[in-house]
């Protein structure tokens, strides 16, 4: 029950990521905002989702939230950073986007029922998570970062 807690949380953290491209260059605080409010967007989709309440779930969870992941991500990718952030953010992005492979390997893993290999995945895809947590910390982009 805590491991579908927790992948709950996962979940949840994936969709704050952020990231850029496309128009004009946006001052930073325009970037700032407009990230963090894409983020806490998403934030509030995938907890709407709820949690799954036990390894059988898990599928149907990842496969509600990967769609959601995917809108995040195009979204932010349509910003248009400042150019002295634009490489952090594109990293925070991709990051934010290697986290789709492990959650899809956990769904395989759980529809299977194996136990290890969803371990596994769940730290691929904490590993990604952490890296863009980090990234977007540095970006300050709080919401994209929140826990």
């Amino acid at each position: 029950m805590r491991r579908t807690v927790g992948l709950a949380l996962f979940f949840a953290c994936l969709a704050a990521g952020c990231g850029g491209g496309g128009g004009g260059r946006l001052s930073q605080e325009e970037f700032q905002q407009q990230a963090n409010a894409i983020c806490q967007k998403y934030d509030k989709k995938i907890q709407a989702l709820g949690s799954p309440q036990s390894p059988a779930d898990i599928p149907a969870y990842v496969q509600k939230g990967v769609p959601l992941l995917r809108q995040g991500i195009a979204e932010l990718r349509a910003l248009n950073p400042p150019a002295d952030v634009e490489d952090d953010y594109n990293r925070m992005l991709d990051e934010t986007a290697n986290a789709i492979p492990a959650a899809e390997k956990l769904a395989d893993a759980a529809e299977k029922n194996d136990a290890a290999a969803v371990q596994d995945a769940i730290k691929e895809g904490q590993q990604a998570d952490d890296a863009s947590d980090e990234l977007a910390t540095k970006l300050k982009l709080d919401r994209c970062a929140a826990d």
